[in-house]
């Protein structure tokens, strides 16, 4: 059965050969089913449908008109060919908008003039110009969306590197990539951007988040709360005992250590096809050069295969281990192996899997820096007589056990191991070392009715080799250590020894001129100024200790903790405390992994210094991070009594020293530079093996291994530098044009476009909730609309909208104006319909000549297209070479449009298809010029078109 032709359907007849004609009237209620067809030589006539035949053309522009209540159109398209098949005649339609090629019956397409013959006709109308730019506005703002979901609902407002780094991600023709910003620079939100461009795309639907365990409510809160995504945690919201049960979970958070686990990782590793998956912390996926995976390499190996989007985020790529930096690439990039295998004299390749924006060159929209860096203040504890005395019977009691364990196999390598921990424990606190001691003492006496849990020699092992490398996260070591040591004496005389030991500690506890010192300098002017503090230590015994001065001193003031022994919700609720109430807050290295406890706090003290000196960069990270308003203080607590204080004191004197060599010379950027160098060779600096492996103590012997600590440290720095130097970070002097469009661009958009849908504009009114001033628009909206947008309450007449998301989040009534807004996106289809016109304009612009906006798309090598760019060209009157991005593109967009009184000069037909021809050439170009393997061509369209006129 013939279907009947829309109105404006172009058809043809047997009896009218080469003619086509357009469908003007139909008469659908008659069984025979007519049309008025007017045809190309004026005349107009009925005609049965079984008379008519396709008459669109390829190269027509057309727009369908379903037979639906609910669909809506596709949109314009070209179409490109045509077909007869069981009786029905259908066009190859490639539609603008997705760039998708689909078969569709002609009888439900309508011939529309497109933006080629608007230009080649030149006809502009008295409002082509206002038109013009809604429309130039609807497109811009729609391809700026697409390609960085800057403009989708978040609760937060990106800055410009985190908008230029999922810009480039989204503009590359492979979607695996190591993104290594600074600590504090919100990878997280970078991650949130890309799956909201990549939903825009239909890209998105299967979502993988693979993250340390301490992290992963808070990634599930941040998707949720500032991306409107909705993410399951796997072991914790749901749990699945078969692979084919994976089919509903489409967004899943899951803890690294739960999916390695060989009981989770068959299940696991067989859940389907992600369509991203990204790995937090991407820098525990080990694999040395010569040695074995570890469970969490051979996790990402597995899960490589499952998805062609892998995205690894990690603060610190490169820790001075170069083939382990590869071995972490090529999880990413297999395919580049022959390539990374001479990374180090051809580091080019690093840039095309790696993104790294860098704290003292991020800037917020204006340019200005975000981070100009902290202040680091060493506060020094001369040891009391007492602190003395018991540091000299200690280092006696270190040595004869150390003695003892020269023994070696697994009792020397027990008792080794507790000497060391002895060692880390009375660097944090006398408390801490109190503590263990005593425990060692009761163990000795048969005090412990429950036998202790002894570490089996593979966990011992595992265990030095933790200390030895400064990893070790426990942070109720004191246990650890009791653990280990059984119940038997070390060498002779030890329990003698441990009595006198605590005898001295708890006369230092009396008089504890550490702790003392920790309050004069530190507590006590901050908790008079009302400041919060920020307070870290290793252990928990040296936790409890300060809790309970704090609470003795300030009982009136809150005091909330995080260790590693607390749930998370647990956690997460002292940190609240800490927000709204608490003045202080003590974590645990264990328990402040990850969390972020800048909201409402800017100043650190580190009552101990850990082994490992990288750890005081992931302190200092905690407040040092996006989103801090002030400026970071540091203050380092530092014991020059015992060797270890010695030693760790002249390894952060001399990367001080270092570190402001390196960054005074002549740099506008300082502070933060300083701050970076730091940090670099902290994480760098192997002062934890330094330590564990000199038993003698010798300063001596630990000043020079120390130097040479540093220099390699500054050799791989140097080394990360040299590998990342090709790697293009971003770009401080375009900060304005990469956040182009936003708040100001939208509030264009609207105040354009709302009068073309009759809806009137009441007033304009001004916030100025904190910053700046905010614009909201007062709209009454025409009858028809009332009740159709579940955003405005009920049948509304009169509502309030806004384009900031400060306001929309201070004022509940004002309704925000972005790409979750069906309001808003009902605004942009309709600017870009046909029903606006707008494709062509004369305009007055700084320079005369032919300006042209395309649409580029490419599609990957199975035809679906996956990259678009708008791409203005300009051809200046008189000139033979076509620009690309024309620089007054951009305000063209924004400035209330002129028209050009006087119609364009140049109208003959073939000039005008002569300067389309050239200005479709240089699309060409573009087009072609980012065509790779994987990227091919799909599509270059052009959208609309205007003459200018310069004054």
């Amino acid at each position: 059965m013939r279907q009947v032709p829309v109105i404006g359907c172009w058809v043809t007849h047997a009896d009218r050969k080469g003619s086509r004609g357009v469908v003007v009237d139909r008469d659908a209620e008659d069984e025979a089913a007519r049309v008025q067809v007017q045809w190309h030589d004026g005349t107009q006539q009925w005609h049965d449908v079984a008379e008519l035949r396709n008459g669109i053309r390829p190269g027509d522009a057309v727009q369908d008109s379903p037979v639906s209540n609910t669909r809506k159109p596709l949109g314009v398209g070209t179409a490109i060919a045509t077909r007869e098949i069981a009786g029905s005649e259908q066009v190859s339609v490639q539609l603008h908008a997705t760039g998708e090629s689909r078969w569709l019956p002609y009888e439900r397409l309508v011939r529309i003039k497109d933006a080629e013959q608007a230009f080649i006709s030149a006809n502009a109308t008295e409002l082509g110009g206002e038109r013009f730019r809604v429309k130039s506005l609807a497109y811009a703002l729609d391809s700026w969306n697409q390609v960085t979901g800057a403009l989708d609902r978040l609760d937060v407002d990106p800055l410009p590197h985190q908008i230029d780094l999922v810009h480039r991600i989204m503009r590359s023709d492979q979607r695996n990539w190591l993104i290594a910003d600074d600590v504090g620079l919100g990878k997280t939100i970078e991650v949130g951007l890309l799956l909201a461009a990549l939903k825009r795309r239909r890209q998105a639907r299967r979502a993988l988040v693979v993250c340390p365990a301490g992290v992963v409510r808070q990634w599930q809160d941040e998707m949720q709360y500032k991306f409107n995504q909705d993410f399951e945690i796997y072991g914790v919201d749901f749990n699945i005992n078969h692979p084919s049960r994976w089919t509903g979970k489409d967004k899943v958070i899951v803890s690294i250590d739960r999916a390695k686990n060989d009981d989770h990782s068959p299940i696991f590793g067989n859940s389907g096809e992600w369509d991203v998956i990204v790995f937090d912390e991407a820098h525990h996926l080990n694999k040395m050069e010569n040695h074995s995976a570890t469970l969490r390499y051979r996790l990402a190996e597995k899960l490589r295969g499952m998805t062609d989007s892998f995205i690894f985020l990690t603060g610190t790529p490169h820790q001075g281990k170069t083939a382990q930096f590869i071995n972490l690439l090529l999880l990413l990039r297999p395919d580049l192996r022959s390539r990374f295998a001479n990374a180090r004299t051809n580091p080019a390749v690093v840039a095309e899997v790696v993104l790294r924006n860098r704290k003292s060159l991020a800037t917020d929209a204006n340019g200005r820096f975000l981070f100009r860096g902290q202040d680091t203040h060493l506060i020094e504890t001369p040891p009391s007589a007492s602190m003395e005395s018991f540091d000299m019977k200690l280092e006696t009691y270190l040595r004869y056990g150390y003695d003892a364990a020269a023994v070696g196999g697994d009792k020397g390598r027990a008792i080794g191991f507790v000497m060391t921990t002895y060692r880390k424990l009375a660097s944090s606190s006398i408390a801490a070392i109190e503590r263990a001691l005593q425990r060692r003492l009761d163990r000795l006496q048969g005090i412990y009715q429950t036998p202790a849990a002894r570490l089996s020699a593979s966990d011992l092992r595992q265990r030095e080799d933790e200390f030895a490398e400064g990893m070790d996260a426990n942070d109720d070591l004191d246990a650890v250590a009791d653990s280990a040591a059984g119940v038997n004496p070390f060498f002779e005389d030890e329990q003698a020894q441990i009595v006198e030991l605590l005898k001295d500690a708890a006369q230092v506890k009396k008089d504890d001129v550490k702790l003392k010192r920790f309050f004069s300098a530190i507590v006590n002017p901050l908790a008079k100024q009302g400041e919060r503090l920020l307070i870290f230590t290793e252990y928990r015994a040296t936790q409890d200790y300060l809790i309970q001065e704090l609470a003795k001193r300030y009982p009136k003031v809150g005091v909330a903790q995080i260790n590693g022994s607390m749930k998370l919700n647990d956690k997460r609720s002292n940190i609240a405390d800490f927000n709204e109430t608490a003045q202080f807050m003590v974590s645990t290295e264990a328990g402040g992994e990850g969390l972020n406890l800048h909201g409402r706090c800017h100043i650190l003290a580190n009552y101990d210094l850990p082994w490992n000196p990288g750890r005081l960069v992931q302190r200092a990270g905690r407040l040092y991070r996006y989103g801090q308003q002030e400026r970071v203080v540091v203050f380092n607590l530092m014991s020059s009594n015992s060797f270890d204080d010695k030693a760790l004191k002249m390894m952060l004197e001399r990367v001080h020293s270092i570190a402001q060599d390196m960054s005074s010379v002549g740099s506008e950027f300082h502070d933060g530079m300083e701050t970076e160098i730091i940090g670099e060779l902290l994480e760098r600096v192997d002062v934890a093996s330094i330590l564990a492996d000199n038993r003698t103590m010798d300063i001596n012997r630990t000043a020079s291994e120390i130097d040479q600590a540093i220099a390699r440290a500054e050799d791989a720095r140097t080394m990360q530098e040299s590998l990342f130097s090709h790697i293009e970070s971003y770009n401080r002097q375009n900060a304005t044009a990469m956040y182009a469009f936003g708040e100001r661009q939208i509030l264009a958009f609207l105040e354009s476009a709302l009068p073309l849908r009759g809806v009137e504009i009441r007033d304009r009114l001004y916030r100025d909730p904190v910053h700046g001033y905010h614009r909201v628009l007062e709209l009454e909206l025409p009858d028809e609309m009332r009740g159709e947008f579940s955003e405005f309450p009920g049948r509304a007449a009169v509502v309030r909208v806004t384009a900031s998301r400060e306001l929309a989040a201070l004022n509940p009534r004002l309704r925000l104006m972005d790409f979750a807004s069906p309001f808003f996106v009902s605004l942009i289809d309709f600017a870009q319909s046909p029903s606006v016109e707008g494709e062509y304009s004369n305009l007055i612009g700084p320079e005369s000549g032919a300006l042209g906006i395309y649409k580029l798309r490419w599609q990957d090598d199975q035809g679906e297209p996956r990259w678009e760019a708008l791409l203005p060209i300009f051809l200046p009157k008189g000139g033979n070479a076509a620009i690309a991005n024309p620089d007054f593109f951009g305000s063209l967009l924004t400035e209330a449009a002129e028209n050009e009184a006087a119609s364009c000069a140049e109208t003959a037909p073939e000039y005008r298809k002569e300067l389309l021809k050239r200005m479709e050439a240089c699309a060409h170009e573009e087009l072609a010029r980012q065509c790779t393997a994987l990227r091919h061509p799909n599509d270059a369209t052009l959208l609309m078109s205007a003459d200018l006129t310069s004054v």
